[in-house]
């Protein structure tokens, strides 16, 4: 298909009249190029017509019009910045015949070439506007258009504006030559005025927050081009009257009573802040059709008022701002930008197109279909009145922005707004009357609660069920079920001589291992409140733990002051009673109860760690709902790799003991030995596999062959699954079952799971919620998030906590009351994490409450880079926070990162990767190349001690001078050694007798240890030999053994 009909017209003749570009013009000259994001298309208007159009009749009539209306001969020189008016009438006409086909064919192939032509963009040697006609075979009998010809009609904004465009498909197909009034186009704005409505424009928009925050597909600014499509609405005349009506009565105009509707309904789609949108406004026609609009900038804010007056408060502003338009337009675009850099100023776009010239009701011709594009907006929502009197909402989005569904979730909850305020008889909203929450469908209720007698399952296994079964294993240790009931019934035992019962709090300050196992199965069977607390914790810290939850018993290996305290062994040591079911109280109501059963410790945002109240009910909910969904039974061997004071380890522990399976525990010094998880695994047939995903990476990149062949199904959840992770255990056994799952401390071990499918290949869903729980996702303001917005996720029902027990009171901060979508008062627990929900029911994690940073001041997403660079396909492992430069009073982004082979990718390739799929405003400043992420005491990500490394690698340039340096060189050779591959900074406080576990060793890092201990000293010494080394004078002994 061509561009034109004809030839082209002459260009640079000499003598013509060349006018300077304005401001607007430059800007969508701009826009065709890549340079801007949301770039690469034209400012162009597309309309479809279908119906009985005289083909014949449209050349004389496009040749008369071209004549008449100079805008149809403006050309426009891009190099030179300059429109020209041609005095030759050149005609942009196109005339394809199909006759040949049957009707349904022609229409197809027409279908098929409607989007490249409606994104062409114009050669510029030519006036940039087309006119192509399909003509098609006779109408057949059920075609209501009776078309005998299809229209396509295309110009740019650059020479006409959407009035003028409309104005002239009246005329071209109506053959009605437009009246326009004559009116004298506006003196030349002094430079006084500009000043004042510059001052007037910064005053205004300063409360503006920045670019709506709606549910993007990726942030706009990484998004270079894209194509449009349209979705629209049409609502019927008599609504429509009726809605302009109400409004009338509060003294607004018609199309204010639209864009106020419009602007409300989509504010329910903001991740947060207010709605800032373009609204484009032109001058009064004149006696030249041409464009000569601009635009002015209203900010939305549904937190300001109510409804009726964030309605007066737009039409005030809309006409205020025509009072100020010599500063509109591209000057507002800039002052936006100013404040707010890296993506675009107004993708958000309101044109009113009511009284827009249109054809007669009877001129047997229909407006079929229709497109705008205009480069930096993402979303152009355009409203206008048809030949009937309905009103049509179309919606013009950047396909690359925005998903389609969400367009159509916005049209059809206006729609309900719209007669939901006809029904009402006033012109008033209620915040979320018009959204579908139909995405809460999988939501369950409480009285889905299906105890699973946990611990009456447990009490019946240890001491009445098969006593030779293995119930543990620990380093050479083999314990049945028979030996564990019995040191169970000696702890029970020793707590009631104790005077510790239901109710009382016993601190469980030990190792992994069987005693620690034994002493927690005895208190939860007792009714005594048991709380694991980190054996490794640091005394201060321990100090607090211990203090806050006011314990009746310590107990610990260590000497604890302040506290009644004992030993395992003294708790282990009696005799066991004749018959321990006796001793304890009615286990399924035990299992059922309500009443705190234990606490744990989570991270805190105060700094110190929150004690969180759980009960044994939301435990039963989680055992019997996962050991059914995983069809777990006693032939099952689980692994306990996660700290025993994380949630994840009560189902490791209990749902393992209550399906009569076999638990193993690594031995003393082999909890963060991933080498020895490997295995395990192989050595004892492990079939189950639950941990937070860094530990399961740890578990993958130390696997040498086939260890893990015995696993049935992996769960991973605490943290970012990676896809990669994923594609790796998909490889290692495409029938591996592959589970996420979810949910904090305070929702009881795991409150939201999702079976990890093949479809999974991008972002591993959060899931849906375990039954008897329900998941809102709500706004800043409290109000429940439509399907696609993202919200801060509250959870309720069955699992959630009791609340925070502080200095022995329970307390309930972050513990809140919401409304569910019936508007009942439900109990919640407010989450730091934010998400948002598929139409199918299941959430899509989002982002941390402050994953987002501010990075000279432009908004980053450190989750979103961190899905990005995490693609790269030499990447293993990868952590992305933001670090602060003291020199220069700001922050800037960093990255710490496993790579697949050292030194590939290297610092240079990754940022130069990241400077390929990331803004410049997002590509991270810092980059340092580790053995291993830095791990928290919860086995996540330690976010802070990645801090620390980058800040580390930014100041070391050369090492620091020790205080007292190894007095054997090669000690001291052999100690940087190691230093260099934890990226560690030499210092005083280090010297050879270091443990290097302080330091950060982990089993990952020995393999390159290895490496540069070869290349570096000519020594050959393996992983497994440099795993008893605890310290560089260790290695020193261990070289000079092996090199006699």
């Amino acid at each position: 298909m061509r561009d034109d009909f004809s030839d082209a017209a002459p260009g640079g003749a000499v003598g013509r009249d060349e006018v300077p570009l304005t401001d607007l013009q430059q800007a969508y000259l701009l826009g065709r190029e890549r340079h801007l994001p949301l770039g690469g298309v034209a400012m162009q208007e597309f309309r479809e017509y279908r119906g009985a159009i005289d083909v014949a009749a449209l050349p004389p009539r496009l040749l008369a019009m071209v004549a008449r209306h100079p805008a149809l001969r403006t050309h426009i020189d891009a190099q030179r910045r300059v429109s020209w008016v041609s005095s030759e009438p050149a005609v942009n006409y196109d005339e394809i015949d199909l006759r040949g086909l049957r009707q349904a064919e022609a229409l197809a192939w027409i279908d098929g070439q409607r989007e490249d032509y409606a994104h062409r963009l114009f050669d510029l040697t030519r006036s940039p506007w087309n006119v192509t006609a399909f003509r098609l075979p006779d109408p057949e009998a059920d075609d209501p258009d009776r078309a005998t010809c299809v229209l396509f009609a295309r110009f740019d904004a650059m020479i006409l504006d959407g009035r003028a465009i409309a104005s002239l498909l009246v005329e071209l197909l109506g053959g009605e030559t437009p009246r326009l009034e004559a009116a004298a186009l506006p003196p030349p704005t002094d430079e006084a005025k500009r000043r004042k409505d510059a001052a007037y424009w910064a005053h205004k928009l300063q409360p503006v927050e920045g670019p709506p925050q709606l549910p993007w597909t990726k942030p706009l600014e990484a998004i270079p081009a894209s194509r449009y499509e349209r979705e629209s609405l049409t609502i019927s005349r008599e609504r429509f009257s009726a809605l302009c009506r109400l409004a009338a009565r509060e003294r607004l105009f018609k199309n204010t009573a639209v864009t106020a509707v419009v602007l409300e309904t989509l504010s329910h789609w903001l991740n947060e802040g207010a709605l800032c949108v373009g609204i484009p406004v032109a001058p009064a026609a004149s006696s030249e059709l041409a464009n000569r609009s601009s635009f002015i900038a209203v900010n939305w804010d549904a937190r300001q008022g109510d409804f009726r007056e964030r309605a007066q408060s737009l039409q005030g502003d809309v006409l205020e701002g025509l009072e100020h338009l010599s500063q509109a337009g591209v000057q507002i675009s800039r002052l936006l930008m100013n404040a707010q850099p890296g993506g675009p100023a107004l993708p958000v776009v309101v044109t009113n197109g009511l009284g827009w010239p249109k054809l007669a009701k009877d001129a047997g011709i229909r407006h079929h279909a229709g497109l705008t594009q205009t480069p930096q907006v993402a979303v152009d929502i355009r409203f206008r009145d048809d030949d009937e009197g309905n009103l049509v909402v179309d919606i013009d989005y950047a396909r690359e922005a925005i998903d389609r569904g969400i367009i159509s979730d916005i049209l059809a909850a206006l729609d309900r707004q719209v007669a939901t305020i006809c029904e009402r008889g006033a012109f008033e909203i209620v915040r979320g009357e018009m959204l579908d929450l139909g995405h809460y469908r999988l939501n369950g209720s409480e009285d889905e609660f299906a105890c699973s007698r946990f611990l009456q399952r447990i009490a019946d296994n240890l001491f009445a069920g098969d006593r030779d079964k293995i119930a543990l294993i620990s380093g050479a240790r083999r314990i049945s079920y028979g030996e564990l009931g019995t040191n169970v019934g000696k702890a029970v035992s020793a707590l009631r001589e104790r005077g510790v019962g239901k109710g009382n709090v016993v601190a469980v300050c030990l190792p992994r291992g069987p005693e620690h196992t034994a002493i927690t199965l005895a208190c939860a069977l007792s009714g005594a409140i048991w709380v694991p607390i980190d054996a490794a914790s640091p005394p201060e810290r321990l100090d607090y733990l211990l203090a806050n939850c006011r314990p009746a018993l310590v107990v610990s290996t260590a000497s604890v002051s302040g506290h009644e305290a004992a030993t395992p062994e003294a708790l282990l040591s009696g005799e066991p009673p004749a018959d321990p079911l006796a001793l304890l109280p009615a286990l399924d109501a035990l299992s059922a109860s309500n009443e705190p059963a234990y606490y744990l410790y989570t991270s805190g945002t105060t700094g110190r760690p929150k004690c969180v109240v759980l009960s044994n009910r939301a435990t039963s909910n989680v055992i019997g709902r996962t050991l059914e969904n995983w069809q777990a039974t006693e032939s099952d061997v689980f692994i306990s790799v996660t700290p025993l004071h994380h949630d994840m380890s009560v189902f490791d522990v209990f749902g393992c003991l209550t399906a009569a399976a076999t638990l193993v525990q690594p031995a003393p010094g082999e909890e963060k030995d991933a080498i020895a998880w490997n295995r395990l695994v192989a050595d004892h047939k492990v079939t189950l596999w639950c941990s937070v995903p860094a530990i399961l990476e740890m578990l993958l990149s130390c696997r040498q062959g086939d260890e893990l062949r015995s696993l049935r199904l992996i769960a991973q959840g605490g943290d970012y699954i990676k896809p990669a992770v994923i594609a790796e255990l998909r490889r290692l056994d495409p029938a591996l079952r592959l589970v996420s799952l979810g949910g904090p401390t305070e929702t009881t071990i795991w409150s939201i799971w999702h079976e990890i499918g093949p479809e999974d290949t991008g972002q591993v869903p959060y899931g849906r919620p375990l039954p008897g729980n329900r998941y809102f996702i709500l706004n800043e303001r409290g109000e429940h998030c439509p399907s696609g917005a993202v919200g801060r996720i509250h959870t309720a029902g069955v699992n959630v906590a009791l609340g925070y027990l502080q200095d022995g009171v329970l307390g309930q901060s972050d513990f809140v009351t919401v409304a569910d979508e019936a508007g009942e008062p439900v109990r919640a627990f407010r989450t730091g994490d934010r998400g948002r929900y598929r139409h199918d029911g299941t959430i899509l994690f989002a982002s941390r409450v402050d994953g987002y940073v501010k990075v000279r001041g432009v908004r980053v997403s450190l989750p979103d880079i961190e899905a990005e660079l995490g693609a790269h396909p030499d990447i293993r492992q990868l952590l992305v926070v933001d670090c602060g430069v003291e020199q220069r009073g700001e922050a800037e982004i960093g990255v710490i990162y496993v790579p697949a082979q050292a030194g590939k990718p290297s610092a240079f390739d990754l940022r130069a990767h990241a400077r390929r799929v990331l803004p410049e405003s997002h590509v991270p400043t810092r980059f340092v190349e580790v053995e291993t992420l830095p791990l928290s005491a919860n086995g996540k990500p330690d976010r802070r001690k990645a801090r620390e490394l980058l800040a580390a690698a930014a100041e070391r340039r050369e090492p620091a001078a020790r205080a007292a340096p190894p007095a054997n060189p090669r000690n001291s050779r052999i100690l940087d050694l190691y230093l260099a591959v934890l990226g560690q900074p030499a210092s005083p406080e280090i010297d050879d007798t270091t443990d290097f576990v302080r330091l950060g060793l982990l089993p990952s890092h020995l393999k390159s240890v290895a490496s540069r201990i070869r290349d570096e000293l000519g020594t050959d010494l393996t992983p497994h030999q440099l795993l008893r080394c605890r310290n560089a004078g260790q290695v020193a002994l261990l070289l000079r053994d092996q090199e006699r």
